[in-house]
């Protein structure tokens, strides 16, 4: 392994792959010394941007079937075997679109504000009916702007299918 080469981690046992990392230093030997509790010398330090994970690999990808595979447990693949890998392992890039992206935040940052808004006027000082009508007229637009948020996700998610929410099937 040379730093900058293109890594997957694939667990033999559990028939899991993740990835992709990047090398970050060459491979070397006891890079450190108690990962793993030391059962696997062979190490190479390495960066990510996102991982992701695919189960049941060696079903979809049959090179990567245990008996591939001879101490020291590497295996080198082809380019298009790693092409292949790639893009099954890099998720697909979903497109906010940006009035909605700007709705949610707009919301998050308006409930962050009622949610301070509540604290300072439980913690203020003053007639505790005053306080108490206060907190519920705060309350209330909180609710509003709680309920304008679960609206805008739900939206999203119709758009974008990215949570998969169960309301919108």
């Amino acid at each position: 392994m040379r730093k900058g080469d293109i890594l997957f981690l694939y667990n033999i046992d559990t028939d899991v792959l993740f990835g992709p990392f990047i090398a970050e230093s060459d491979g070397a030997l006891n890079i450190e010394p108690d990962a793993w509790d030391g059962r696997f010398p062979a190490q190479v330090r390495v960066k990510w941007e996102a991982i992701s994970i695919l189960r049941n690999a060696s079903a979809k990808f049959g090179y990567l079937k245990v008996s591939s595979f001879k101490p020291p447990y590497t295996l080198r693949l082809s380019e298009e075997q790693g092409r292949e890998l790639l893009k099954a392992l890099t998720p697909a890039r979903v497109m906010v679109p940006d009035q909605l992206k700007f709705e949610i935040q707009q919301l998050d940052l308006d409930i962050h504000t009622l949610a301070h808004r509540m604290e300072e006027i439980m913690c203020s000082k003053g007639h505790l009916a005053d306080r108490e009508i206060n907190l519920d007229r705060v309350k209330s637009e909180f609710i509003a702007k709680m309920r304008d948020f679960v609206w805008a996700v739900r939206k999203l998610d119709k758009q974008t299918g990215i949570l998969e929410l169960p309301s919108n099937k």
